[in-house]
């Protein structure tokens, strides 16, 4: 059942690829299937000089939509130190946050959420 569509092409830039990549190790025992699912998209992704353009990248504002909702929304991806109220902060270590990583403008990927098939798809970022 999973995934059902291809995976998208990612591209993260080696800064965001080290600290994520540091970050998915931390938490392994804690956090297992957030970790792996990081450690598959890292390890899948096509990394960049960090003053290059790249994919959603940490720290950037992204345009998304889940799933099917007509809601747009807009956030931040954030590391897990940031403050976690922080309006529209959108955690890495969350479901939507480690889809999000590395993703172009138009691509949509597809996860598993509590046995529920869920998609995320960018519609803009890095402002």
């Amino acid at each position: 059942m999973f995934p059902t569509q291809p995976l998208p092409d990612i591209l993260v830039n080696s800064d965001d690829y080290n600290r994520v990549m540091l970050l998915a190790e931390r938490v392994s025992v804690t956090m297992p299937y957030v970790s792996a699912y990081l450690e598959r998209e890292l390890g899948r992704a096509e990394v960049c000089q960090p003053w290059d353009p790249a994919g959603v990248s940490m720290g950037h504002r992204v345009m998304f939509r889940l799933d099917d909702e007509p809601l747009t929304r807009i956030g931040r991806l954030i590391y897990p130190h940031r403050d976690i109220g922080e309006r529209g902060g959108v955690p890495i270590l969350g479901p939507v946050g480690a889809a999000l990583i590395g993703m172009h403008r138009n691509a949509t990927i597809e996860w598993l959420d509590k046995g529920r098939s869920r998609t995320v798809t960018v519609l803009d970022y890095g402002w």
